[in-house]
């Protein structure tokens, strides 16, 4: 007995993880790099493939660098030329993924983890399905060991229906829209057809595209991506139902929403002296990672500067380049250690542009927020935050001096939107683990099992039309024809048959 519990301990102990984590953007680098740590923490070692380099050195965490990245990328996000046509928003997604993929794929960093030794062993790899799939070859390439899949992209309907979860577009909102999970009749309509747009245009353009390319770089015989999404066991998503809407899912999708939120710890010093001394409060205003605040026109800067200038508060704005004629409340910084701000009883409200783990962290710290969306998740974030009363949204070809102030003022003066967002806070707070905590499971449960497919529902082996039953429900409406026209057929008949009788 002993000697079993031994060898089943030493099958998950100190297991050799590759972590591949190839979307280009700090948001995603962040929740993956928080799961890995939670992982190494427990003894494992983990190589991270990512755009993201460390300050400092792990003894159980290395990165493999895909240099020379942000640079370029940087190039097509400016706040001023973002894609508002929600189904144009799904090919600029996938046009995203295949750029990123020809980058990466020339990079020195995939090189070097390609040059591994040929019979080099990793005995686990996680892989952010959210983008890129032409980096799948990576895992034939180390032998197939067990995969667990991760979307720190909380959960896209696409991904979710890649595990077999059947559609619920009626009630689950498509990631680049306002609607919540009560929808109108042409919301619903909207919803509908967003999400099957984007699995046609996934199944018959995006992969086919990202297959071409990998083919390319890894040879032609590489296994098709449909055959490696089936062996991939776990989906470990950035999703919760207290911070999203309610959703049905299968036992192989694991939510663990929220997983990067991390203690608040001590500010810099040079920050901690700007908080003690604001007496009126804290304003944070930042637009994440890859829209910069340096690329707004002058007249967005100018009509915000205002703003903030008729404000008590003190604002701390994440603004990437020096910027003159700064009001004496606005602080400027090109990087804010924006969970420990929010930590602070003097933060008052959060200006994002409503990415999930900003969105996520002020619903934790509940800090209520003003809501500027430009692509894909953020509408659906800042709905979500609307829609409870917990946010305003702007849009920002809306923004003047008036409207900009008049939000924040009706924030700050609102004691609604406080009351609402800190009740969601200790909802979410009141939960019998930590999502990283039941992250670190799951990982180490395919490690100790080799697969978890035993949990895949039936509908993960069937094509979305049967899923969904819309064959069944095409024949029935097939059946109901053919019965009026033979009931049709039959009335004519008779019909002229007593006409005939009786003329």
């Amino acid at each position: 007995m002993y000697v079993a519990l031994f060898l089943l301990l030493q099958t998950v102990l100190g297991a050799n993880i590759l972590h591949i984590a190839p979307v280009g953007a700090g948001s995603h680098h962040i929740w993956n790099r928080a799961l890995a740590f939670g992982l190494m923490n427990k003894g494992h070692n983990i190589t991270m493939l990512s755009h993201s380099a460390e300050k400092e050195k792990f003894k159980n965490f290395h990165i493999i660098l895909l240099e020379d990245y942000f640079d370029k990328a940087l190039e097509l996000f400016t706040a001023d030329s973002v894609q508002t046509n929600k189904f144009l928003d799904v090919k600029a997604v996938y046009d995203f993924s295949l750029f990123s993929c020809d980058h990466d794929l020339a990079t020195q960093g995939l090189k070097t983890l390609m040059n591994y030794p040929r019979d080099f062993k990793f005995d686990l790899i996680i892989i952010d399905i959210t983008i890129e799939q032409c980096l799948y070859p990576l895992i034939e390439r180390f032998k197939n060991p067990p995969v667990v899949a991760v979307t720190p992209f909380l959960l896209p309907p696409v991904l979710s229906h890649l595990f077999g979860n059947p559609l619920q577009a009626a009630y689950m909102p498509y990631y680049n829209t306002k609607h919540t999970d009560r929808m109108s009749f042409l919301e619903r309509i909207t919803n509908f057809f967003l999400i099957h747009f984007e699995i046609l245009y996934r199944k018959y353009i995006g992969i086919p595209a990202e297959s071409k390319l990998a083919k390319k770089h890894f040879g032609e015989n590489i296994q098709s991506f449909d055959e490696v999404e089936k062996n991939i066991s776990i989906l470990i998503s950035n999703y919760d139902p207290i911070l999203s809407f309610p959703l049905a899912l299968p036992p192989n999708i694991i939510p663990a929403g929220g997983l990067h939120i991390e203690p608040v710890k001590p500010l810099p010093n040079d920050l901690k002296t700007i908080v003690d001394n604001a007496k009126e409060g804290l304003i944070i205003f930042t637009l994440g990672s890859y829209l910069r605040s340096d690329q707004m026109s002058i007249s967005k800067r100018t009509a915000i500067l205002n703003a903030f200038a008729k404000l008590p508060q003190t604002i701390f704005w994440k603004f990437e380049s020096e910027i003159d004629d700064l009001p004496k409340n606005v602080i400027v910084r090109k990087w804010l250690p924006q969970n420990d701000i929010l930590g602070s009883p003097k933060t008052k409200l959060l200006i994002t542009h409503g990415g999930a783990l900003s969105t996520q962290e002020a619903m934790y710290h509940g800090i209520p927020v003003i809501a500027i969306p430009f692509n894909t998740d953020q509408h659906s974030n800042a709905g979500k935050l609307a829609s409870r009363n917990m946010a305003k949204i702007l849009n920002y070809e809306d923004i003047t001096t008036d409207s900009f102030y008049s939000a924040i003022t009706e924030i700050l003066n609102n004691p609604m939107y406080s009351r609402n967002i800190k009740q969601l806070s200790q909802r979410y707070k009141d939960r019998p683990e930590h999502p990283l905590k039941k992250a670190v499971f799951w990982v180490e449960y395919v490690l100790r099992h080799g697969s978890a497919n035993f949990l895949n529902l039936a509908s993960r082996d069937m094509d979305t039309y049967q899923a969904a039953s819309y064959d069944v429900i095409l024949a029935l409406l097939m059946g109901l024809y053919l019965l009026y026209s033979l009931i049709s057929f039959i009335f004519t008949s008779c019909k002229f048959m007593y006409l005939r009788v009786y003329p």
